[in-house]
């Protein structure tokens, strides 16, 4: 007989996002996005916002069904914009996203063209979220799929337990690691990320605020283009670099994660505030494709990451969140607040480095 209760281990889930997260308030409009493969989740998550005293409303949609209607070149209906859907986002106060169809190497064979039709309907999304204010989240839990984890040799359950785990660890906990780390980078003028592999990089600083992704939606990540929804687990200090500052090597010892794959034994090496030589071992392409067409900026440092969550290790796609991770960009970081507005974006991670600001060690988690 099919489940039909959620677990012990969905319901405490349930409970820590929509209270810990998301703070719902009684009274509050709830949607709750899932998939075929996240069902039981969505359950949960609908009946703790009851249990909240809130009012959950489930959109569903079957994957096999979707992928006919991919197969059926029925991409107008798909891209739209459905006026009853909108009617309800519209007096949501709360949203809850749990990716979209999980078959993402599926989806990148379409190519991007289909694709740009197929989601027509995302810039209107989001500008119908901004105006009504709502804030939400995107549960990585809805990312772990077969094709997925094999292209990322990693075990699915696995991979679907620590997400599970490091979206449970409090938010409370992890701006407290936070704050002290946000304030050195907004203070200093110069970082240094050493180890005895080969890191030795100096970056600048340029007073520029750090942002704080520890699992709350803040009234200022609201005003940012996506501000409205965060990713879950939560768990990183973010801050654009000087564009024009940077001397030296960081060698990663994480893969660099994307959609359809990913990057290892990266390198990046700079002088006078230039990359001048990359290279990865394996997955060179992820990163020299988008480089080639990246414009003007490319080449300069972007942004830098410090990771604080105690429950994830190597997980694709969140690689910065990890605890003690560092990770360092070239390329646009107009979305952290610098003014580097290049088309391209590209990251190494190293976990363990030592790191000085301004000479000062930094005390990292982990």
């Amino acid at each position: 007989m099919a489940r039909t209760s959620p677990s012990r281990r969905e319901t405490a889930f349930a409970r820590a996002v929509l209270t810990r997260n998301l703070e719902v308030r009684p009274g509050e409009t709830v949607i709750i996005e899932g998939w075929s493969r996240m069902l039981p989740w969505a359950t949960a998550l609908a009946r703790e916002t009851r249990r909240l005293k809130a009012f959950p409303l489930v959109l569903y949609e079957n994957e096999d069904s979707y992928w006919d209607s991919v197969d059926a070149h029925e991409d107008e209906i798909l891209g739209a914009s459905p006026k009853h859907e909108w009617a309800a986002l519209g007096k949501t106060n709360v949203y809850i996203h749990m990716w979209n169809a999980g078959d993402r190497l599926r989806m990148e064979s379409l190519g991007p063209v289909r694709a740009e039709k197929i989601f027509g309907w995302n810039p209107a999304w989001y500008k119908t979220a901004a105006k009504v204010g709502l804030r939400g989240s995107r549960l990585d839990i809805g990312r772990p799929f077969p094709s997925l984890a094999q292209v990322y040799g990693v075990n699915q359950r696995a991979w679907m337990d620590q997400l599970v785990d490091a979206t449970m660890v409090d938010p409370d906990r992890l701006t407290a690691v936070a704050k002290p780390i946000a304030r050195a980078l907004e203070r200093g003028r110069r970082i240094r990320i050493r180890d005895e592999h080969g890191t030795d990089l100096t970056l600048g600083l340029a007073h520029r605020r750090a942002r704080l992704d520890v699992g709350r939606v803040t009234k200022e990540d609201r005003k940012l283009p996506f501000g409205m929804l965060n990713i879950l687990p939560a768990g990183a200090v973010r801050v654009a670099l000087d564009e024009s500052i940077a001397d030296g090597t960081i060698v990663a010892n994480r893969p660099s994660y994307n959609d359809v794959g990913m990057s290892t034994g990266g390198v990046f090496e700079f002088r006078r505030g230039r990359l001048v030589r990359h290279h990865f071992d394996k997955g060179s392409q992820f990163f020299d494709k988008g480089f080639r067409r990246g414009g003007k900026g490319r080449d300069r440092p972007g942004s830098l990451s410090i990771g604080l969550n105690p429950k994830l290790s190597n997980t694709p796609q969140l690689e910065d969140r990890e605890v003690g991770a560092v990770m360092v960009s070239v390329g646009n970081n107009e979305f952290n607040g610098g003014k580097n507005k290049s088309r391209f974006s590209g990251i190494v991670v190293n976990v363990g480095a030592r790191v000085e600001i301004d000479g000062r060690p930094l005390r990292l988690p982990g």
